[in-house]
């Protein structure tokens, strides 16, 4: 598209036929309005599908799982909150007891995961800012 002035008289011509445009929708407008509520009436009292509010959804919660477990006696044993270095030890070791030890890197990455979950999702611990130390997390 090429970039040209208009003429005065092109200018008084677009600017009719937008105008004539916008009437033509506002009687569109009012047309529809006007079946919408010839139909509400048909309805009664019932409210039109697209104005009713949805019911909250209850979710369950998500289901702790054995590492879950272990993370939260580990808390509650310490009876304090523990920093992000003792609840990794101390539950590599009670993995390690109940036998579903697996490599370090994912056992850390499995931590991490059930410690992410626990804080945002669940709301069942607190994460604390330790100073140089890192985190703690609590047992809300």
């Amino acid at each position: 598209m090429e970039n040209r002035e208009l003429s005065r008289e092109e200018i008084i011509g677009l600017i009719a036929e937008f105008k004539s445009e916008v009437r033509k929708n506002l009687a569109k407008i009012d047309f529809f309005n006007g079946k919408i509520e010839e139909l509400t009436k048909l309805l009664g009292d019932a409210k039109p599908a697209e104005t009713r509010k949805k019911a909250d959804k209850v979710r369950k919660p998500y289901q702790l799982s054995k590492w879950d477990n272990i993370i939260l006696d580990v808390i509650r044993e310490n009876g304090k909150p523990a920093t992000s270095k003792e609840i990794y030890q101390k539950t590599m070791a009670m993995a390690a007891k109940t036998g579903i030890a697996m490599e370090e890197g994912k056992m850390k990455s499995k931590i991490n995961q059930c410690l992410v979950k626990l804080t945002n999702r669940r709301h069942d611990l607190k994460k604390l800012k330790v100073e140089g130390r890192g985190f703690a997390y609590a047992i809300v």
